[in-house]
């Protein structure tokens, strides 16, 4: 299997992928309220209880190129990477959706190391 090395483009985090937080995350970074315009309006406490109680509903992190994550730094690196959201741990260097973020921002395709 190939191996990929991420050079920290940002294009996962410049809302060409739809990315989403649960009450694990929340418990994790309380920051991530702050990036959904809905659970922002919510309590800390309120978000965590109704995310926990309803199967299906997220905090939405970044979605569509108008909505970029709010913790992506100017230097296209993760401000709050020792706490990210699963959906962010999942993402790979090289898998299919850096890939297609890469294209949607116009980038080359990521090549894995040696090549």
């Amino acid at each position: 299997m190939a191996k990929y090395e991420c050079d920290c483009c940002g294009a996962c985090c410049k809302g060409h992928l739809i990315v989403e937080a649960d009450e694990l995350d929340l418990l994790r970074e309380p920051r991530l309220i702050e990036s959904d315009p809905y659970w922002a309006m919510k309590s800390h406490s309120q978000a965590f209880a109704e995310l926990q109680g309803d199967v299906g509903k997220a905090l939405i992190i970044a979605c569509g190129a108008e909505r970029p994550c709010k913790f992506l730094g100017a230097d296209d690196r993760c401000t709050i990477y020792p706490t990210r959201p699963n959906d962010c741990v999942a993402m790979q260097a090289g898998d299919e959706q850096c890939q297609m973020a890469r294209e949607a921002a116009g980038l080359p395709p990521l090549l894995p190391i040696g090549e």
